[in-house]
């Protein structure tokens, strides 16, 4: 495996990786008082924890997004045109969608309070995020049903729309010498040789 596809995969799931673990570090956590045997009270003030929990988390991934567009811009200008569009936004929105299914999990792996607390003392719950756009937070219990859509479905289009915004912008205030398909990473460059002297002399 070549140096150039090890960087950009690294370049492309880092920041997906700080995100989640910046979102496991800083997510607000919903207390309750233990009552011991593994149960607990709820306080009242901490039901609105799962709104800003999955807010912090979109936009950490939000911006983990921009990151991976970042990278497959500056190392694969094949990807500037038009048909290099569906790698520039399926690529960071698949991973931002594995980074949102794998939160919870991940959270209730290392952040689960311990059974045997004992009685009267505070804990915090591991933070958890659910379905993002097509789901019961936004349209209700007697909503829609969106049973059929993959469970990552709408971080993946939520991912993949900020994706396109980056390569918009990106497009935008590029020359037309960014734009060709010459090689960009270091590793791609092609040596530049030195001006023969004789061809300078007869010009």
């Amino acid at each position: 495996m070549s140096p150039r596809v090890v960087g950009t995969a690294v370049g492309v799931v880092a920041p997906a990786v700080a995100a989640l673990a910046l979102w496991l570090v800083g997510a607000p956590r919903t207390e309750l008082v233990s009552v011991g045997e593994g149960r607990g009270v709820l306080f009242p003030e901490s039901g609105s924890a799962g709104g800003a929990q999955l807010l912090l988390l979109l936009v950490l991934l939000g911006a983990a997004v921009v990151c991976a567009v970042l990278v497959l811009w500056r190392c694969h200008p094949g990807l500037r045109r038009p048909r290099g569009l569906v790698v520039l936004a399926g690529v960071p929105a698949l991973t931002c969608a594995a980074a949102a299914a794998a939160a919870t999990p991940v959270a209730d792996l290392l952040l689960a309070p311990d059974e045997d607390t004992p009685p009267g003392v505070v804990l915090g719950l591991p933070p958890e995020v659910g379905p993002l756009f097509f789901g019961p937070m936004v349209y209700g219990e007697s909503g829609p049903s969106w049973g059929a859509l993959p469970a990552g479905a709408g971080w993946f289009v939520a991912a993949a729309t900020v994706a396109l915004l980056t390569a918009a912008a990106l497009a935008h205030f590029a020359t037309s010498d960014d734009l060709g398909d010459g090689p960009s990473c270091p590793d791609d460059a092609s040596p530049v040789s030195a001006p023969d002297p004789a061809v300078e002399r007869e010009a």
